[in-house]
């Protein structure tokens, strides 16, 4: 038995300026994805950073008298990632032998005519002294 070939394919180039339309809009949709990108992901970025920070927090406001150099700590490091986080924001509670720290805040991502606001918490909790 004989293997048949088949003939050869012609590829037509499609006439002139049909293809640009799509090219067009997978630039577009690009662009508003890395612009997307762009704005989202240094919040989030902070937030995931502050993390381990707000857990040392937490453990160091459980020794005795830690309350206060805690809250300036945490101050501190959420400034060298972007957050503005001030003492309100930073909430100390004791219960059952249990201490927790929550810090809260927002950051505002600004589009053309559209504004979106970010709320972000993060809650760590250690034995208390």
């Amino acid at each position: 038995m004989r293997w048949q070939t088949s003939p050869r394919r012609r590829w037509s180039r499609a006439p002139r300026g049909e293809g640009r339309l799509g090219a067009y809009v997978t630039l577009l949709v690009l662009f508003l994805i890395v612009y997307a990108g762009v704005k989202f992901i240094p919040p989030y970025w902070a937030y995931l950073a502050m993390q381990d920070s707000v857990r040392a927090a937490a453990y160091a406001a459980a020794k005795p008298g830690g309350e206060e150099r805690a809250r300036q700590h945490l101050i501190a490091v959420a400034k060298e990632y972007g957050v503005d986080l001030d003492e309100e924001q930073i909430e100390i509670t004791v219960d059952n032998q249990l201490l927790t720290l929550r810090a809260s805040w927002e950051t505002p991502v600004e589009f053309p005519k559209y504004r979106k606001i970010l709320h972000f918490t993060i809650e760590s909790s250690v034995p208390a002294p």
